[in-house]
C-alpha cells in the first residue's frame, strides 16, 4: 500500500509539472502569433461612386448590412467620410475591366457626398483619419503608428496603395487597382513599387 501511495504521489507531481510546462508555453505561442504581419486584404477594398450608387469591391464576403466603413480619397483634395454597408450588390462594383470573382461587392451609403467616378480606398471600421502634407493617414492597427494612403496613375487606371509609414518609403501593406479606359492622369505617375505583380 505504501508503494502504491508513493507511486500515486510521483504521478501527481509529474502531471503538475507537465501542466506547468504547458501553461508556460502558451504565452510564448500567443506572443509569436501576435507578431505575425496583419492581413489587410479583408479590411481594405476599392470604392467608387457612380450616378446610380456608391459601392465597394473587397475580398471579404462577411460584411453585414450596417457595418461601418471609411471611404478615403487619396487624390487631392485628400478627404475621408464614413459610410455604411447597405447590402450585397447584385452587380459587380465597376472598378475592373473584367469582373473579378474573388471580390465581394456591396452597395454603401455615404454620410457625405463623394466625387463621382473617383476611385477611393474603403477601410472597414472607423479609424481616426488625418491629412499630413497632402497625405491621408490613419492608425489602422491602433498601435500609435499611422498608415498612409496614396493614389497614382498608370496606363488605363489608378493604383491605390496603403503603406506602413510614408508612401514609397515605408512597407507596402495593400494594393488595389481601378480600371479606366484612358489614362486618367489622376495624381502622380506610378513607380514600380506601387504596381506589384499580381
Amino acid at each position: 500500500m505504501k508503494q502504491f501511495n508513493i507511486l500515486l504521489l510521483v504521478m501527481m507531481a509529474t502531471t503538475a509539472c507537465n501542466r506547468s510546462a504547458t501553461n508556460t508555453a502558451s504565452p510564448g505561442a500567443t506572443s509569436s502569433l501576435s507578431s505575425t504581419p496583419a492581413d489587410y486584404t479583408p479590411r481594405i477594398g476599392v470604392a467608387v461612386s457612380t450616378n446610380s450608387r456608391t459601392c465597394i469591391a473587397i475580398r471579404n464576403g462577411n460584411l453585414a448590412a450596417g457595418t461601418v466603413i471609411t471611404l478615403v480619397s487619396p487624390i487631392a483634395p485628400v478627404i475621408s467620410t464614413q459610410a455604411t454597408i447597405a447590402g450585397i450588390s447584385q452587380e459587380a462594383c465597376p472598378i475592373t475591366q473584367n469582373v473579378d470573382t474573388t471580390m465581394s461587392n456591396y452597395n454603401v451609403t455615404a454620410q457625405n457626398p463623394v466625387q463621382k467616378l473617383t476611385p477611393m480606398i474603403a477601410v472597414v471600421g472607423t479609424p481616426t483619419f488625418t491629412v499630413n502634407n497632402n497625405v491621408g493617414q490613419a492608425d489602422l492597427d491602433q498601435n500609435g503608428r499611422a498608415e498612409s494612403f496614396r493614389a497614382c496613375s498608370a496606363d488605363n487606371g489608378v493604383h491605390l496603395t496603403v503603406w506602413k509609414g510614408a508612401p514609397l518609403q515605408g512597407t507596402l501593406l495593400w494594393h488595389g487597382y481601378y480600371y479606366e479606359a484612358a489614362n486618367p492622369a489622376i495624381g502622380p505617375s506610378c513607380t514600380p513599387a506601387e504596381m506589384p505583380a499580381s
